[in-house]
């Protein structure tokens, strides 16, 4: 139960992150711009919620709180990245 309960924490955190990104309206990882067009934020912030939700038994609370940043920090270091990749392979340029 510990294991599925990391593995539901980690991936609603990496999709958190990434839904976070996605709202942005700098972002280049979608073409047609940001998404939602209305209350951005919404899908990210209850992604992040069931990511906390889902650590919390696993750990102690302040540990379950620390993991979960550095969970969030990660995946919204790595999707600017990802975005600029995404880009370059849709203008046809190489990604180096």
């Amino acid at each position: 139960m510990s294991t599925v309960l990391a593995l539901l924490a980690t991936a609603a955190g990496i999709a958190a992150a990434l839904l976070f990104y996605l709202a942005s309206p700098q972002q280049q990882l979608r073409a047609s711009g940001p998404w939602p067009a209305r209350h951005r934020g919404w899908p990210g912030s209850l992604c992040a919620a069931a990511s906390l939700l889902a650590m919390l038994p696993l750990l102690a609370p302040m540990e379950a709180v620390f993991a979960w940043s550095v969970l969030l920090m990660l995946g919204t270091s790595l999707a600017p990245f990802l975005g600029l990749w995404r880009a370059r392979t849709r203008a046809g340029g190489v990604a180096r």
